[in-house]
């Protein structure tokens, strides 16, 4: 659909372009998703808060376990004739209270847990759309500066992404795209400049 899209947009142009040649450049987009460095490190720093939060959750699962494990060993008690009813008695109003607690605490384990995953989600959207950004205000740049009328997207890894099923003599621009976009890539902490200070 996106292909057909294309196709009858680059034909308007043509026909529309009687003034001067219809000048049409690609770009690869998943590649220049790949190779941004800030797509690099939203993917890093989504990494990082997913293994936070699994961390968070764990705990809290361990506490649901004990929880859940001392909610049964009362019910248990709480029906053991080896007791005196008074003492059973006792372990059972223990056993609905720990009952209460445990089904606030699955609650809690339930808001807890969408909570981050829509955290994550948003912050996930938040940077997806700033990188885009990047990338199509970069490429309106460099399409500006070459005089090209159309970039359109070659998507090689999944072609059926792609706005392009076939180009010949056209020119790609992605390489130039991710160099310009990586160029105002701060030096890491890693590799320090001469000076012993990162590049800003």
């Amino acid at each position: 659909m996106k292909a057909i899209v294309a196709i009858g947009l680059m034909a308007a142009l043509a026909f529309g372009s009687s003034a001067g040649e219809l000048k049409v450049g690609t770009l690869d987009l998943q590649k220049v998703l790949t190779d941004y460095y800030k797509a690099q490190d939203l993917a890093k720093q989504l990494k990082e808060k997913e293994v936070s939060y699994v961390k968070e959750l764990e705990g809290m699962r361990l506490e649901g376990r004990k929880l859940t494990r001392e909610t049964q060993d009362l019910q248990e008690l709480s029906s053991n004739t080896a007791l005196s009813v008074t003492a059973r008695e006792e372990k059972k109003r223990t056993f609905e209270s720990k009952r209460i607690d445990l089904r606030e605490f699955e609650v809690r384990y339930d808001d807890f847990r969408a909570q981050r995953e829509a955290e994550l989600q948003n912050y996930a959207a938040q940077g997806k759309k700033k990188i885009l950004d990047d990338v199509i205000s970069a490429a309106r740049r460099i399409g500006e500066a070459e005089g090209f009328n159309l970039v359109l997207n070659a998507n090689k890894t999944e072609p059926a992404a792609s706005d392009v099923l076939f180009s010949k003599n056209v020119d790609d621009i992605t390489q130039k795209l991710v160099a310009s976009l990586n160029a105002a890539r701060p030096q890491s902490q890693d590799s320090p400049g001469p000076s012993g200070n990162s590049a800003k």
